[in-house]
C-alpha cells in the first residue's frame, strides 16, 4: 500500500517549524585511549524559566564515532537524556557500539558536569559497555572515563 504523496509533503513542510525550538547536540569526548564524536538530534526538548532559575531537558537519539589511538574506529548508536539546571549539567544514556568485524557492545553512560553557558557544557563521563552476545574468551566489556565537551546548536 502506497501513501498518498501529500502526506509526506505535509510532514516535510511542518518539520522545520517543529524542530525550530529544539536543539541538536554535538559532543567531543576524550577518553584515556580513544576520542569520540557524537551527534544527537532531539526527540523532544523542554525549557523552563522562573526568575533566575533556568532548566533545559533534552531527550534525543544519534550517532557517533569512537577512534581508538591504535587506529580502529567504532560506530556508536546513542539514546540519551540530558538536563541543565542553573549551571549543573547531567546526562544519562544508552550506548551501542559496533567495532569493525566484531559483535556489538551495549551499556549505560552517565555524565555530570558544569554548563558554563546556556549552550556549552563540560562534563565527566563514565560508561560501561558489555558484549551481551559474545562468545569465547574475547573482550566482553569496556569501561571508561572521559572528559566531554557538549554544544547545543
Amino acid at each position: 500500500m502506497r501513501l498518498p504523496l501529500w502526506i509526506p509533503l505535509c510532514l516535510a513542510a511542518g518539520a522545520p517549524a517543529l524542530l525550530q525550538a529544539q536543539a541538536t547536540m554535538v559532543s567531543l569526548v576524550r577518553q584515556p585511549r580513544a576520542t569520540a564524536v557524537e551527534f544527537t538530534v532531539p526527540w523532544t526538548e523542554f525549557q523552563f524559566s522562573q526568575g533566575p532559575d533556568h532548566a533545559v531537558f533534552h531527550l534525543g537519539a544519534g550517532l557517533g564515532l569512537r577512534h581508538w589511538d591504535d587506529g580502529d574506529t567504532s560506530v556508536r548508536l546513542l539514546a540519551d537524556a540530558n538536563a541543565t539546571f542553573n549551571g549543573l549539567f547531567t546526562g544519562l544514556g544508552v550506548v551501542g557500539e559496533v567495532p569493525p568485524g566484531e559483535k556489538p557492545f551495549l551499556g549505560p553512560r552517565l555524565r555530570v558536569g558544569w554548563a558554563f553557558h546556556p549552550h556549552w557544557a563540560v562534563s565527566l563521563e563514565g560508561e560501561h559497555l558489555e558484549r551481551p552476545f559474545g562468545e569465547g574468551w574475547g573482550v566482553k566489556r569496556r569501561s571508561s572515563l572521559g572528559l566531554a565537551l557538549t554544544v547545543r546548536f
